[in-house]
């Protein structure tokens, strides 16, 4: 963790570091005299400060890091864009995020020339091809072949593909890229809290797991359609709801006001323990008009789309349900949102055409930087 990000984490142990007085200002106590405050302003290119450190060295200074903490969690106006900013055009050092940075030369490898920068604050060089480096093939072959297999193409089909296309690479490869990429982006946007209503479903699907019949207990926003978290069971009728609860809540920051379920009564008991007496649980186990779990039943059915494709899952903890909900939640678009992805209902959005790179980029910056 660089200096900037230790000390506004230090700042955020106190109390009423930062609030928000306009729909794009933030006001943010200086650490050395607690009399002064800073003002934060969101513009087109990102967040302003008119601290000295933001002004001279152009940096994302502690903040800043403080404000994008705040709108990352939803602890900000309702109707707050979370931005995850594409990494095309390079601003900011790596290693330090000052804005001091300069190039110095360039590297090749098998795709051509990599340009390489050198901070003029922390003296380190580094490359803009971070989350692909030491990569043998550039990110158009990696984020595609993420895209091709979320839509329903097999290793073996992506890896015929790209042959035919005259780029030699291996069945094992694709799968080694699906499964790293969507662990590492899935912790970064798992920390993302989705703008979402006060109504919540949960429903269950059995999908093959090393052979055997397993269950997949998923939540989902009713107005959003976003896809919350995921729990993984032996058994149906056997299986404790609270985990799938628990991640629910930690999902979306809050308890919801409505919860719809089918007719499983661990829900029943999980809704009362985890939600608490507010929150009314809705069960629907036949189809009433317009109070009937089909939304959450289509989810169910791309999950299993999916899961045929798959042939199985080798393993419960694999991370190739993150990545189905990283899929699902940020790239693909739906009909009943008038073409708009779950994600930018939930007012979080993904710059660039190439959403995986996106995602990619700033999940390798944030493993390495996160506070």
């Amino acid at each position: 963790m660089n200096q900037r990000k230790q000390k506004a984490k230090q700042m955020m142990e106190s109390s009423g570091y930062a609030s928000q007085f306009e729909s794009d200002k933030f006001r943010v106590r200086s650490q050395t005299n607690p009399e002064k405050f800073y003002i934060i302003t969101r513009t087109g290119n990102g967040l302003v400060c008119e601290c000295l450190d933001h002004i001279t060295r152009k940096a994302d200074c502690k903040h800043i890091k403080i404000v994008l903490e705040l709108i990352m969690k939803n602890k900000c106006y309702h109707n707050n864009t979370f931005r995850i900013m594409e990494r095309a055009s390079l601003e900011l050092c790596k290693f330090c995020d000052s804005g001091r940075i300069t190039k110095k030369g360039t590297r090749k490898n098998k795709n051509g020339n990599v340009q390489i920068f050198k901070c003029l604050d922390c003296k380190k060089k580094f490359s803009a091809n971070f989350g692909f480096e030491k990569k043998q093939f550039d990110y158009t072959t990696i984020t595609g072949a993420l895209q091709m297999y979320y839509s329903g193409m097999s290793v073996r089909d992506i890896s015929n593909h790209y042959e035919m296309l005259g780029i030699e690479v291996s069945f094992k490869t694709v799968y080694n890229w699906v499964a790293d990429y969507s662990k590492l982006v899935s912790k970064y946007l798992n920390e993302i809290v989705p703008r979402t209503g006060n109504w919540i479903r949960a429903d269950e699907v059995w999908i093959k797991v090393a052979g055997e019949q397993k269950y997949l207990f998923a939540s989902m926003d009713d107005d959003t359609r976003y896809w919350l978290a995921s729990d993984m069971a032996d058994t149906k009728f056997q299986h404790n709801a609270d985990n799938l609860l628990e991640l629910t809540k930690k999902a979306i920051g809050k308890n919801p006001t409505y919860f719809i379920t089918d007719g499983l009564p661990a829900y029943q008991k999980a809704s009362k323990k985890v939600f608490g007496k507010k929150t009314i649980h809705t069960r629907h186990i036949h189809i009433q008009k317009d109070m009937n779990n089909n939304k959450m039943e289509r989810l169910n059915g791309e999950i299993r789309d999916r899961e045929k494709v798959f042939r199985g899952l080798k393993k419960m903890d694999t991370p190739i349900l993150d990545g189905m909900k990283v899929y699902y939640n940020f790239t693909k678009k739906h009909g009943a949102l008038k073409g708009k992805t779950p994600s930018e209902s939930a007012l979080i959005k993904v710059d660039g055409k190439n959403r995986w790179k996106t995602m990619i980029q700033n999940a390798s910056l944030y493993k390495q930087n996160s506070i």
